[in-house]
């Protein structure tokens, strides 16, 4: 299904299948994919929230090209959203009356697939004269993260939610960090999973095949394979252990003790911290804690931050969540709050311009 905007923007819905003088636009892609053939066809798999393909181009029309039964997007055009889709499917869905001249246009995931991946095949025009090169961006910034960080059931009125209105109600592109990357027009990659934790996922049963320094290093979650495209962030947050503390051990899990999971959470976390340092030699680290009454995993976090710094790290920082009011899905920050977080990002960024490295 497609949602359409008030805008005079036609959306015509086509049969999939390409025509002999389609041109595919260069893309910038935000988040982590693979690139595939499939049935000679090159797409773009991905599974991570908040994933976004981007394009420029000349002229009134421009094709969209799916295979992705399981996700929502945003479409902007010159950065207006124009439409809200639905599970797409696989389809080529074309706009149509954009106008003459430039055009920018986005493709934003907004939802959270965990058990499905979706396929991107591109943007396509009608002819070379069409296309224009791909935007790119000087400034990049990724973060580490659960739910908190995806956006879980953001937009939702009520803080009951059933699977399906947590689905609906999710909006990744609202995240804390999504919107702090734009508002200093920088690149994003948000590697964040509901429920999982650094050693323990929510409840000590959630989840139970997959833990995120497992997860961080692939582009969909049961293939090993890593997205090779550069990538190298001035910045990376990682706000994660929420789920770790959230709940009473229970018999059978490897902690015997709360002090047993505390050390294991320390140090599996600056062992993550250190192969992250690795691949990202240049970065500045912001290790991010919650509010103080979160008093056993704020503890945790300032641990894992004194722990780094006695270790020599020192492009590093610790940040510390404000009170939100998580009124959203089943007690997670709703919008507001995720204003309010970004906000903190944005005060931090902003009062150390030297981040950026010059960009």
């Amino acid at each position: 299904m497609l949602a359409k905007s008030t805008t005079a923007i036609a959306i015509l819905w086509t049969i999939a299948g390409m025509a002999a003088a389609d041109t595919r636009l260069d893309m910038a892609i935000g988040g982590q994919t693979l690139t595939e053939s499939k049935s000679g066809r090159t797409e773009w798999r991905y599974q991570w929230p908040s994933v976004y393909f981007e394009s420029r181009f000349k002229g009134a029309d421009v094709t969209l090209d799916f295979d992705d039964p399981g996700n929502t997007f945003n479409i902007l055009i010159d950065s207006k959203k124009v439409a809200q889709l639905d599970r797409p499917g696989t389809r080529r869905i074309t706009l149509h009356d954009l106008g003459a001249g430039a055009h920018t246009i986005r493709l934003e995931k907004r939802s959270e697939t965990q058990y499905a991946i979706g396929a991107f095949r591109g943007f396509f025009v009608p002819s070379k004269a069409n296309a224009l090169p791909a935007p790119v961006y000087a400034r990049a910034i990724e973060v580490i993260g659960d739910s908190a960080t995806v956006g879980y059931g953001n937009t939702s009125a009520f803080t009951k939610c059933t699977p399906e209105e947590i689905f609906a109600t999710t909006d990744s592109q609202q995240g804390p960090v999504v919107l702090a990357a734009k508002h200093f027009g920088a690149a994003y990659r948000i590697n964040a999973f509901s429920g999982l934790g650094m050693v323990r996922n929510y409840d000590g049963r959630e989840h139970p095949k997959y833990h995120m320094p497992m997860l961080y290093p692939r582009a969909v979650f049961d293939d090993a394979r890593t997205d090779s495209s550069p990538w190298a962030p001035q910045i990376i947050a990682i706000a994660i252990g929420g789920n770790d503390f959230s709940t009473d051990l229970h018999d059978g899990e490897p902690w015997k003790t709360r002090s047993d999971l505390l050390a294991d959470y320390t140090e599996t976390y600056v062992r993550f911290v250190k192969a992250l340092r690795q691949k990202a030699p240049k970065a500045f680290l912001l290790i991010v804690g919650p509010s103080p009454d979160r008093k056993e995993y704020a503890d945790a976090v300032t641990g894992v931050f004194d722990a780094l710094v006695s270790g020599g790290e020192t492009r590093i920082d610790h940040l510390t969540l404000p009170t939100t009011d998580n009124t959203g899905c089943n007690g997670h920050p709703n919008t507001r709050d995720d204003a309010k977080v970004a906000q903190m990002y944005i005060d931090y960024i902003e009062s150390h311009p030297d981040l950026w490295q010059g960009r």
